[in-house]
């Protein structure tokens, strides 16, 4: 990243965020201003560019909700400190994202990072932060690929770095009541690329095939791809081959535009189609229009959950609609974890006993049990070291009123507490 362009997002992001006293201080304050409160620093890692870019829309109004909540201050101890937030593009990248962090922890002296937006953003910021001794706290990226992607061993976890998300063992158990109301004994075809979800959900001991099968479902998998791929032809060919009629993958918005596009070309009409990261974003699924009515997703936050968030106090419900107010843009999945991350953080913060210590603010960290507006984080329950799990049900892309798509809840077997709006329906060509 240039130095103008790291100037200038930062200026954007920090606008109204940081009380900067030690630098206003008139001559006659300054020894004022020689003992002025510790201003905290906060590095977020983003993958504001590249093809991840979709999770990093509702930042600019999440900041916005937290200037307005906090005004630029944090009281801890009794006593206000300033704080300015600090963000690096990943460029989606994960070489980039550790080089990043890097600077966050050598150039800046920030004393907390979080970071989101799959294992690519998420696994090479969290290594850094633990080699470096930094607090970190992540979300939007599922447990495995997290833990397990990151070499975790669940008998030792780590010192620095937590996270919190649904698993991929939870994904699998929310699917399958889904899956066996609209085709009971199905065929799955797995569409998993050669990165870190892909791995983890292809993974034939621990990933999802074994779960499958013992549920009666017979998987096909026409083995690891990387990405961009030009086309999935080959994917295609041997899903109509195996007569498939469900999927079950995980891919960035633009590739399932270029898989989508090649099942029609060819002919291949799946009743069921399932592909994380893709299928989560409105603004992925419009260019689709009426194909992408049917679709599946995971839904691990909508307006519809029943939790609030203890910075602001708004419902999910009034989150999505102040969101959509100041944007002019529908709500999506990753608005409430957006928001969550900043609950933790201030929280986390709020109860630290020293600012100057990272292990402090670790130890504030690690002890977190808090409702935020995704449901509870408690870092003590995992279910591996320094995670913690949130809800998840299962939402269909329905025809919209306000906006060309809406999304429905249409199976809670896992979560009974979120309502349901809608019935399964299989994809009609």
């Amino acid at each position: 990243m240039s130095g103008k362009l790291l100037l200038l997002n930062r200026r954007q992001a920090l606008t109204g965020l940081a009380a900067g006293a030690a630098a206003t201080a008139a001559p006659g304050f300054m020894t004022r201003a020689l003992s002025a409160p510790k201003t905290i620093k906060i590095g977020v890692v983003q993958p504001t560019t590249g093809p991840l870019a979709f999770f990093t829309e509702h930042i600019p109004f999440v900041l916005d909700q937290v200037k307005k909540s906090m005004g630029g201050n944090i009281t801890v101890n009794g006593t206000q400190h300033p704080f300015e937030i600090i963000i690096k593009d990943s460029q989606s990248n994960p070489n980039r994202a550790a080089e990043v962090t890097q600077e966050l922890i050598l150039k800046d002296e920030v004393d907390l990072i979080a970071t989101f937006a799959t294992p690519e953003t998420v696994n090479p910021v969290s290594d850094q932060c633990e080699v470096n001794g930094v607090p970190c706290i992540s979300n939007d990226a599922p447990l495995e690929p997290y833990f397990f992607g990151r070499n975790g061993d669940p008998k030792v976890g780590w010192d620095w770095t937590y996270h919190y998300f649904f698993s991929g063992q939870e994904l699998v158990e929310t699917m399958i009541p889904y899956w066996n109301k609209l085709k009971p004994g199905g065929v799955i075809g797995g569409l998993w690329p050669n990165d870190g979800d892909g791995i983890a959900q292809s993974d034939k001991d621990h990933g999802f095939p074994p779960v499958f099968e013992k549920s009666g479902f017979k998987v096909v998998d026409p083995g690891r791809f990387d990405m961009p791929a030009s086309n999935y032809n080959a994917q295609i060919g041997a899903f109509k081959a195996a007569g498939v009629n469900i999927i079950s993958g995980v891919l960035p918005p633009p590739e399932f535009t270029t898989f989508w596009n090649g099942a029609a070309q060819q002919g291949f009409q799946p009743e069921v189609v399932y592909v994380g990261k893709a299928c989560e974003f409105p603004a992925a699924m419009e260019p689709l229009g009426d194909r992408a009515i049917g679709l599946t997703v995971e839904v691990w936050w909508s307006k519809f959950h029943p939790y609030s968030s203890g910075l602001t106090g708004q419902s999910s419900l009034e989150l999505c609609d102040a969101y959509e107010a100041a944007s002019g843009r529908q709500w999506s999945l990753p608005l409430g974890f957006r928001h969550s991350l900043f609950e933790i953080i201030f929280d986390t913060l709020k109860r630290t006993q020293n600012l100057d210590d990272k292990a402090s603010i670790r130890d504030a960290l690690k002890a977190t049990n808090y409702k935020s507006v995704v449901g509870t984080i408690d870092f003590s329950k995992g279910p591996f070291p320094n995670t913690a799990l949130t809800p998840l049900v299962v939402g269909q892309w329905i025809k919209g009123s306000k906006y060309p798509l809406d999304m429905a809840i249409v199976d809670n077997t896992t979560t009974p507490e979120v309502p349901l709006n809608g019935e399964p329906t299989p994809i009609k060509y």
